[in-house]
Protein backbone atom coordinates (compact mmCIF):
# COMPACT_ATOMS: atom_id res chain seq x y z
CA UNK A 1 0.00 0.00 0.00
CA UNK A 2 3.29 2.10 0.84
CA UNK A 3 4.89 1.50 -2.48
CA UNK A 4 1.28 2.38 -4.46
CA UNK A 5 0.80 5.88 -2.20
CA UNK A 6 4.26 6.64 -3.19
CA UNK A 7 4.02 6.10 -6.64
CA UNK A 8 0.91 8.72 -6.92
CA UNK A 9 2.69 10.85 -4.90
CA UNK A 10 5.51 10.87 -7.54
CA UNK A 11 3.34 10.94 -10.60
CA UNK A 12 1.22 14.37 -8.76
CA UNK A 13 4.72 15.88 -8.18
CA UNK A 14 6.17 14.95 -11.92
CA UNK A 15 2.88 16.63 -13.52
CA UNK A 16 2.87 19.36 -11.24
CA UNK A 17 6.61 19.99 -12.25
CA UNK A 18 5.53 20.01 -15.87
CA UNK A 19 2.93 21.97 -15.02
CA UNK A 20 4.83 24.97 -13.26
CA UNK A 21 8.03 25.00 -15.53
CA UNK A 22 6.52 24.26 -19.02
CA UNK A 23 4.14 27.03 -19.34
CA UNK A 24 4.66 28.06 -23.68
CA UNK A 25 6.92 31.91 -22.68
CA UNK A 26 5.64 34.83 -24.60
CA UNK A 27 6.95 34.69 -27.70
CA UNK A 28 8.47 38.39 -28.72
CA UNK A 29 9.74 39.42 -31.56
CA UNK A 30 13.20 41.45 -31.48
CA UNK A 31 13.97 44.41 -33.70
CA UNK A 32 16.73 42.55 -35.47
CA UNK A 33 14.03 39.47 -36.28
CA UNK A 34 12.22 39.45 -39.40
CA UNK A 35 8.76 40.19 -37.81
CA UNK A 36 6.70 38.80 -40.99
CA UNK A 37 8.36 35.94 -40.95
CA UNK A 38 5.24 33.64 -40.92
CA UNK A 39 3.04 36.27 -42.66
CA UNK A 40 1.48 33.94 -44.78
CA UNK A 41 -1.29 35.39 -47.56
CA UNK A 42 -3.96 32.89 -45.81
CA UNK A 43 -5.03 32.53 -42.03
CA UNK A 44 -3.32 29.37 -40.88
CA UNK A 45 -6.11 26.69 -38.98
CA UNK A 46 -4.72 24.17 -36.66
CA UNK A 47 -7.24 21.16 -37.09
CA UNK A 48 -7.05 18.99 -33.58
CA UNK A 49 -7.60 15.30 -33.85
CA UNK A 50 -9.52 12.55 -32.47
CA UNK A 51 -10.13 12.95 -28.46
CA UNK A 52 -8.80 16.62 -29.11
CA UNK A 53 -10.08 20.09 -28.38
CA UNK A 54 -8.86 23.59 -29.19
CA UNK A 55 -8.49 24.71 -25.30
CA UNK A 56 -9.03 22.43 -22.05
CA UNK A 57 -8.37 24.52 -18.59
CA UNK A 58 -6.27 26.69 -19.86
CA UNK A 59 -4.29 24.41 -21.82
CA UNK A 60 -4.22 24.76 -25.57
CA UNK A 61 -4.12 21.65 -27.54
CA UNK A 62 -1.58 22.71 -30.20
CA UNK A 63 1.11 24.09 -27.40
CA UNK A 64 2.55 27.62 -27.52
CA UNK A 65 2.36 27.06 -31.14
CA UNK A 66 -0.21 30.02 -32.12
CA UNK A 67 1.27 32.20 -30.27
CA UNK A 68 4.74 31.53 -31.86
CA UNK A 69 3.57 31.98 -35.28
CA UNK A 70 1.37 35.04 -34.17
CA UNK A 71 4.47 36.90 -33.18
CA UNK A 72 5.78 37.12 -36.50
CA UNK A 73 2.58 37.81 -38.59
CA UNK A 74 0.50 35.08 -38.94
CA UNK A 75 -3.29 35.04 -38.55
CA UNK A 76 -3.45 31.89 -37.14
CA UNK A 77 -7.34 30.06 -36.02
CA UNK A 78 -8.24 27.14 -33.85
CA UNK A 79 -11.65 26.29 -34.32
CA UNK A 80 -13.87 23.98 -32.51
CA UNK A 81 -15.02 20.43 -33.33
CA UNK A 82 -16.16 17.38 -32.11
CA UNK A 83 -14.05 15.88 -30.25
CA UNK A 84 -14.59 12.53 -31.39
CA UNK A 85 -16.74 12.00 -34.62
CA UNK A 86 -16.13 10.87 -38.39
CA UNK A 87 -13.84 13.43 -40.44
CA UNK A 88 -16.84 13.98 -43.10
CA UNK A 89 -19.29 15.62 -39.72
CA UNK A 90 -15.93 17.13 -38.53
CA UNK A 91 -15.29 18.72 -41.64
CA UNK A 92 -19.05 20.37 -42.20
CA UNK A 93 -18.25 21.91 -38.80
CA UNK A 94 -14.89 22.80 -39.92
CA UNK A 95 -16.32 24.47 -43.18
CA UNK A 96 -18.60 26.92 -41.38
CA UNK A 97 -16.01 28.03 -39.31
CA UNK A 98 -14.00 28.69 -42.29
CA UNK A 99 -16.89 30.28 -43.72
CA UNK A 100 -17.00 32.59 -40.82
CA UNK A 101 -13.36 33.69 -40.17
CA UNK A 102 -12.71 34.39 -43.87
CA UNK A 103 -16.05 36.99 -43.72
CA UNK A 104 -14.13 38.13 -40.62
CA UNK A 105 -10.46 38.63 -41.90
CA UNK A 106 -11.09 39.30 -45.29
CA UNK A 107 -9.10 36.44 -46.74
CA UNK A 108 -10.38 34.43 -49.85
CA UNK A 109 -8.66 31.38 -48.38
CA UNK A 110 -7.26 28.97 -45.66
CA UNK A 111 -3.93 26.95 -44.75
CA UNK A 112 -5.05 24.20 -43.25
CA UNK A 113 -3.08 22.40 -40.83
CA UNK A 114 -4.22 18.87 -39.36
CA UNK A 115 -3.25 16.84 -36.44
CA UNK A 116 -4.32 12.78 -36.45
CA UNK A 117 -7.72 12.63 -37.60
CA UNK A 118 -7.63 16.15 -38.47
CA UNK A 119 -5.50 15.79 -41.34
CA UNK A 120 -8.50 13.59 -42.65
CA UNK A 121 -10.76 16.31 -41.66
CA UNK A 122 -9.27 18.84 -43.48
CA UNK A 123 -8.74 16.65 -46.85
CA UNK A 124 -12.29 15.94 -46.54
CA UNK A 125 -13.11 19.99 -46.89
CA UNK A 126 -10.27 20.40 -49.83
CA UNK A 127 -12.62 17.58 -51.44
CA UNK A 128 -16.27 19.63 -51.17
CA UNK A 129 -14.99 22.95 -51.09
CA UNK A 130 -11.97 23.74 -52.34
CA UNK A 131 -12.59 27.23 -53.00
CA UNK A 132 -11.86 27.26 -49.39
CA UNK A 133 -8.08 25.75 -49.40
CA UNK A 134 -4.73 27.05 -50.16
CA UNK A 135 -3.12 24.20 -48.38
CA UNK A 136 -3.46 20.77 -46.76
CA UNK A 137 -0.41 20.25 -44.38
CA UNK A 138 -1.11 16.51 -42.41
CA UNK A 139 0.76 16.34 -39.10
CA UNK A 140 1.23 12.62 -37.99
CA UNK A 141 -2.32 12.58 -39.66
CA UNK A 142 -4.02 8.78 -39.01
CA UNK A 143 -4.26 8.70 -43.51
CA UNK A 144 -3.82 5.10 -43.63
CA UNK A 145 -6.14 4.33 -40.16
CA UNK A 146 -5.23 2.99 -37.16
CA UNK A 147 -4.23 -0.61 -36.29
CA UNK A 148 -5.62 -0.37 -32.78
CA UNK A 149 -8.96 1.20 -33.82
CA UNK A 150 -9.20 -1.96 -36.02
CA UNK A 151 -8.61 -4.04 -32.34
CA UNK A 152 -11.23 -1.64 -30.40
CA UNK A 153 -14.10 -2.17 -33.04
CA UNK A 154 -13.65 -6.08 -32.98
CA UNK A 155 -13.19 -6.05 -29.65
CA UNK A 156 -16.10 -3.60 -28.75
CA UNK A 157 -18.91 -4.00 -31.12
CA UNK A 158 -20.42 -0.56 -31.24
CA UNK A 159 -24.19 -2.04 -32.08
CA UNK A 160 -24.06 -4.49 -29.01
CA UNK A 161 -23.60 -4.14 -24.99
CA UNK A 162 -21.08 -3.52 -23.41
CA UNK A 163 -19.26 -1.85 -26.89
CA UNK A 164 -22.28 0.51 -27.16
CA UNK A 165 -22.54 1.10 -23.19
CA UNK A 166 -18.98 1.78 -23.54
CA UNK A 167 -19.21 4.14 -26.44
CA UNK A 168 -22.31 6.10 -24.94
CA UNK A 169 -20.18 6.54 -22.05
CA UNK A 170 -17.26 8.55 -24.00
CA UNK A 171 -20.05 10.36 -25.58
CA UNK A 172 -21.61 11.94 -22.11
CA UNK A 173 -18.01 12.62 -20.31
CA UNK A 174 -16.95 14.19 -24.07
CA UNK A 175 -20.33 16.37 -24.33
CA UNK A 176 -19.64 17.60 -20.44
CA UNK A 177 -16.43 18.25 -21.06
CA UNK A 178 -16.04 19.52 -24.69
CA UNK A 179 -19.25 21.00 -25.47
CA UNK A 180 -18.53 24.93 -25.78
CA UNK A 181 -18.40 25.95 -29.63
CA UNK A 182 -19.53 22.87 -30.95
CA UNK A 183 -23.30 21.45 -31.13
CA UNK A 184 -24.90 19.85 -29.01
CA UNK A 185 -24.00 16.27 -27.96
CA UNK A 186 -22.44 16.46 -31.39
CA UNK A 187 -19.92 13.42 -30.47
CA UNK A 188 -20.24 10.23 -31.48
CA UNK A 189 -17.41 7.89 -30.22
CA UNK A 190 -18.69 4.48 -32.05
CA UNK A 191 -18.66 6.63 -35.33
CA UNK A 192 -14.85 8.22 -34.60
CA UNK A 193 -13.28 4.90 -33.82
CA UNK A 194 -14.67 2.88 -36.68
CA UNK A 195 -13.41 5.99 -39.06
CA UNK A 196 -10.22 5.64 -37.82
CA UNK A 197 -10.11 1.76 -39.09
CA UNK A 198 -7.52 1.16 -41.85
CA UNK A 199 -10.92 -0.23 -43.79
CA UNK A 200 -12.49 3.04 -43.67
CA UNK A 201 -10.08 4.90 -44.01
CA UNK A 202 -8.63 3.12 -47.44
CA UNK A 203 -12.52 4.03 -48.55
CA UNK A 204 -11.76 7.63 -47.36
CA UNK A 205 -8.92 7.52 -49.25
CA UNK A 206 -10.51 6.02 -52.50
CA UNK A 207 -12.94 9.53 -52.39
CA UNK A 208 -10.92 12.18 -51.69
CA UNK A 209 -7.74 10.85 -53.08
CA UNK A 210 -5.59 13.91 -53.86
CA UNK A 211 -2.02 14.24 -52.46
CA UNK A 212 -2.42 10.20 -52.21
CA UNK A 213 1.04 8.15 -51.81
CA UNK A 214 2.40 7.45 -55.18
CA UNK A 215 4.69 4.45 -53.81
CA UNK A 216 5.01 2.19 -50.81
CA UNK A 217 5.63 4.33 -47.70
CA UNK A 218 6.17 7.77 -49.93
CA UNK A 219 5.17 10.75 -50.33
CA UNK A 220 2.70 11.98 -52.99
CA UNK A 221 2.03 15.02 -55.45
CA UNK A 222 2.78 17.99 -53.60
CA UNK A 223 0.11 20.52 -56.26
CA UNK A 224 -3.10 18.54 -56.72
CA UNK A 225 -5.96 20.69 -58.04
CA UNK A 226 -4.55 23.85 -57.21
CA UNK A 227 -3.86 23.01 -53.71
CA UNK A 228 -0.47 22.24 -52.00
CA UNK A 229 -0.36 19.52 -50.00
CA UNK A 230 1.82 18.42 -47.54
CA UNK A 231 2.97 15.69 -44.01
CA UNK A 232 5.37 15.56 -41.39
CA UNK A 233 5.11 12.94 -39.06
CA UNK A 234 6.78 11.10 -36.07
CA UNK A 235 8.94 8.20 -35.38
CA UNK A 236 9.63 7.10 -31.98
CA UNK A 237 7.12 6.36 -29.24
CA UNK A 238 9.62 6.93 -26.45
CA UNK A 239 10.87 10.52 -26.52
CA UNK A 240 11.24 11.94 -22.94
CA UNK A 241 11.37 10.89 -19.39
CA UNK A 242 9.43 13.44 -18.19
CA UNK A 243 6.78 13.22 -21.25
CA UNK A 244 3.79 11.65 -19.23
CA UNK A 245 2.35 9.91 -22.43
CA UNK A 246 5.42 8.08 -23.63
CA UNK A 247 4.55 4.88 -21.26
CA UNK A 248 0.84 4.74 -23.12
CA UNK A 249 2.72 5.49 -26.53
CA UNK A 250 5.22 2.66 -25.84
CA UNK A 251 2.47 -0.10 -24.97
CA UNK A 252 0.53 1.28 -27.90
CA UNK A 253 3.19 1.30 -30.16
CA UNK A 254 4.31 -2.29 -29.56
CA UNK A 255 1.16 -3.38 -31.54
CA UNK A 256 1.95 -1.33 -34.88
CA UNK A 257 4.08 -2.62 -37.95
CA UNK A 258 7.54 -0.96 -38.71
CA UNK A 259 8.31 2.72 -37.25
CA UNK A 260 5.58 4.44 -35.75
CA UNK A 261 4.84 7.32 -32.92
CA UNK A 262 2.88 5.15 -30.31
CA UNK A 263 -0.28 5.40 -32.25
CA UNK A 264 -0.01 5.04 -36.54
CA UNK A 265 2.37 3.85 -38.73
CA UNK A 266 5.12 6.33 -40.68
CA UNK A 267 3.71 5.04 -43.53
CA UNK A 268 0.38 5.40 -43.05
CA UNK A 269 0.72 9.08 -42.50
CA UNK A 270 2.39 10.28 -45.21
CA UNK A 271 0.65 12.45 -47.66
CA UNK A 272 1.59 14.76 -50.47
CA UNK A 273 5.00 16.08 -50.20
CA UNK A 274 6.47 14.19 -47.14
CA UNK A 275 8.74 16.68 -45.39
CA UNK A 276 10.36 13.91 -43.18
CA UNK A 277 10.03 11.94 -39.99
CA UNK A 278 11.28 13.21 -36.71
CA UNK A 279 12.12 11.40 -33.15
CA UNK A 280 8.52 12.68 -31.74
CA UNK A 281 5.17 10.56 -30.46
CA UNK A 282 1.89 11.00 -31.58
CA UNK A 283 1.63 13.97 -28.93
CA UNK A 284 5.20 15.68 -29.23
CA UNK A 285 3.98 16.25 -32.69
CA UNK A 286 1.76 19.13 -31.45
CA UNK A 287 4.15 20.05 -28.52
CA UNK A 288 2.69 18.41 -26.11
CA UNK A 289 2.24 17.41 -23.32
CA UNK A 290 3.71 21.06 -22.09
CA UNK A 291 6.44 21.13 -24.91
CA UNK A 292 8.79 18.24 -23.60
CA UNK A 293 10.20 16.75 -26.39
CA UNK A 294 12.96 14.37 -27.09
CA UNK A 295 16.63 16.16 -26.28
CA UNK A 296 18.18 15.44 -29.68
CA UNK A 297 15.38 16.31 -32.18
CA UNK A 298 14.34 19.91 -33.62
CA UNK A 299 11.77 21.54 -31.60
CA UNK A 300 8.35 20.68 -32.67
CA UNK A 301 7.37 24.30 -32.80
CA UNK A 302 9.86 24.89 -35.53
CA UNK A 303 8.60 22.39 -37.83
CA UNK A 304 5.27 25.13 -38.09
CA UNK A 305 7.14 27.71 -38.23
CA UNK A 306 9.14 26.51 -41.32
CA UNK A 307 6.28 25.28 -42.74
CA UNK A 308 4.47 29.04 -42.48
CA UNK A 309 7.48 30.26 -44.25
CA UNK A 310 7.69 27.85 -46.34
CA UNK A 311 4.02 28.84 -47.44
CA UNK A 312 4.61 32.33 -47.60
CA UNK A 313 7.36 32.11 -49.58
CA UNK A 314 5.21 30.25 -52.48
CA UNK A 315 2.38 33.06 -51.60
CA UNK A 316 0.32 31.17 -49.50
Amino acid sequence: MKRISRFFVLIILKAGFLFAFASPANAVCWWWQDCTAYQTKYPIVLVHGAGGFDSMFGLDYFFGIPGELEERGATVIVPSLSSLNTPEARGEQLIVQIEDALAITGAEKVNLMGHSQGAQTIRYVAGVRPDLVASITSISGSNGGLEMADTLITTLDPNTPPGSYAFELMDALLDLLFSQGVPSNANDAAAAFTALTTDYAAQFNTQYPDGAPTSECGGGPELVNGIRYYSWQGKRAFTNGYDLTDTLMVLSGQSIEGENDGALSVCSAKWGRDLGSYKMNHVDTINQILGFHHLFEVDPITLYKNQASRLKGLGL
